[in-house]
């Protein structure tokens, strides 16, 4: 728990985040069936956070004791936890494994809340030409811009509306994008803001009257107002057009 230079302190000594430390040990020590954590690492540092999500992990693995983890941080949720119950409204939204909660969330709320930065959600309508679909949206300059399907499972929706959600990390700079994917296309867009975070670059634009955000390699020169080829990938084949009430269509 990293107190052992407080043994000494009372605890009228200690701070908040140094309290939460003490009560995570007086739970662990008592080697209960479950162990229940309301958000634990709240009240800590960022850096602190991070060091504790990796014990915490590292008491999963060794004891083996299942542990009910609440936290209004998707990282830590992705992180830690083996199943993921993700709620809303008082309602369970998914259940599923961190990778299929990231991978295939079941509505747009999901898709929205889990991962960091968010899924890209933005307008668009399904076209077709010479019986092949793409996904056609808006862009700043007034301009439209489309994304082909892969496969023809979307022929058969020409002219519907839907909403299209795309991962920052499949929203990239030319070398940055993953040639391993089923395709990659390329969109022109203006770039509004570049947000440096040390590994990434994330960058801003507009995409279907909406906020999209890239995810670039650090070292890529790019600024505001330029105008930037965007590769965007589709990642897996496309399974079937989304029911009406859960109308989030993905890479």
């Amino acid at each position: 728990m990293q107190i052992t230079h407080l043994l000494k302190r009372k605890p009228g000594q200690l701070s908040g985040g140094q309290r939460q430390r003490v009560a995570m040990g007086r739970a662990l020590v008592r080697d209960p069936d479950v162990f229940l954590f309301d958000e634990p690492l709240s009240n800590l540092d960022a850096k602190l956070r991070v060091d504790m999500r990796t014990e915490i992990k590292k008491l999963h693995q060794k004891l083996g004791t299942t542990i009910v983890y609440v936290t209004h941080d998707q990282i830590e949720a992705l992180t830690l936890s083996t199943r993921i119950a993700v709620m809303f409204g008082g309602h369970v939204q998914q259940l599923g494994t961190p990778k299929e909660i990231y991978d295939n969330p079941a509505n747009i709320f999901v898709a929205g809340f889990m991962g960091s930065p968010s899924m890209n959600l933005f307008p668009a309508r399904i076209v077709v030409d010479d019986g092949k679909a793409a996904a056609e949206f808006a862009l700043t300059d007034g301009g439209a811009a489309r994304l082909p399907f892969p496969g023809d499972a979307m022929a058969q929706h020409n002219g519907r509306d839907i909403i299209l959600g795309i991962r920052p990390e499949a929203v990239t700079d030319e070398l940055g994008a993953d040639r391993s994917s089923n395709a990659v296309h390329t969109v022109d867009a203006r770039v509004e803001v570049t947000e440096p975070a040390g590994s990434d670059l994330f960058v801003v634009t507009q995409l279907g009257g909406k906020e999209v955000t890239a995810r670039f390699r650090a070292d890529v020169e790019v600024k505001p107002g330029d105008t930037f080829p965007l590769p965007s990938i589709w990642k897996r084949r496309w399974p079937s057009i989304p029911k009406p009430n859960s109308a989030l269509v993905k890479p």
